[in-house]
């Protein structure tokens, strides 16, 4: 990715301060995540607190945690396959069909 040119600015500090090294992945200990571990793992991703994870925001965390290095339209991409009422950003109820296909 770095040599089509696609970078990613990690400089996200809110995101840093709420994101401990090993954070995401241990909201989901169990086999089967709780809807509250659910509904914390929505808010990290939901940095503004609007209650929507829009492509800026998923960009962000994808790129903060060293998954990978995404651009804006991969993101889109990503939103699409599950925004169910296609106002292109997740809510929380197809944040939770998405963790859901995830485990399955």
């Amino acid at each position: 990715m770095e040599k089509l040119g696609i970078s990613c600015d990690p400089n996200g500090d809110k995101l840093q301060e709420r994101l401990g090294s090993n954070e995401v992945a241990n909201l989901f200990e169990e086999e089967e995540p709780s809807l509250e571990e659910v509904k914390e793992a929505f808010e990290i991703f939901d940095e503004n607190s609007d209650g929507f994870i829009d492509a800026k925001e998923l960009k962000k965390v994808i790129c903060t945690l060293g998954f990978m290095v995404v651009s804006d339209v991969e993101c889109e991409r990503m939103i699409r396959v599950f925004d169910d009422n296609g106002d292109g950003k997740i809510d929380f109820n197809e944040f939770v069909r998405l963790v859901e296909n995830s485990l399955c």
